[in-house]
């Protein structure tokens, strides 16, 4: 997942149950205790940062795994599949199909969807 998708994400009020080592997170442009190269490209949590670095990681923009991705979307969800290297993520009632280059981004992207219709 890209830092613009776990920023929307974040904009949109994604339900982070609670930060786990493993996950990827971008920290926050104006946080200074993190490099160029972290900003851009990433960081992936461990328990040092857990601890020590739990402001930036809840400042910054976290990117959920699938699982909590298909479970933020509900019984909403109904499949998910790749033809051809593009993954599709698809939802029932409403009917909505959402595309990534991952699995992560394709359900991260209907999320963003469903959450757009709940919304408006």
């Amino acid at each position: 997942m890209d830092r613009e998708l776990a920023r929307q994400l974040k904009m949109a009020g994604f339900p982070v149950v609670r930060y786990q080592s493993g996950h990827k997170f971008y920290p926050n442009e104006a946080a200074a205790s993190w490099s160029e190269a972290a900003r851009a490209h990433g960081v992936t949590i461990n328990r040092y940062e857990l601890n020590d670095h739990a402001k930036d990681i809840e400042s910054g923009y976290y990117c959920p795994n699938l699982s909590d991705l298909i479970g933020a979307c509900g019984d909403k969800f109904a499949r998910l599949f790749v033809m051809k290297s593009e993954w599709f993520a698809e939802s029932d009632a409403p009917e909505m199909v959402a595309t990534g280059d991952t699995p992560e981004e394709a359900v991260a992207k209907l999320w963003l969807l469903l959450r757009k219709l709940r919304t408006s």
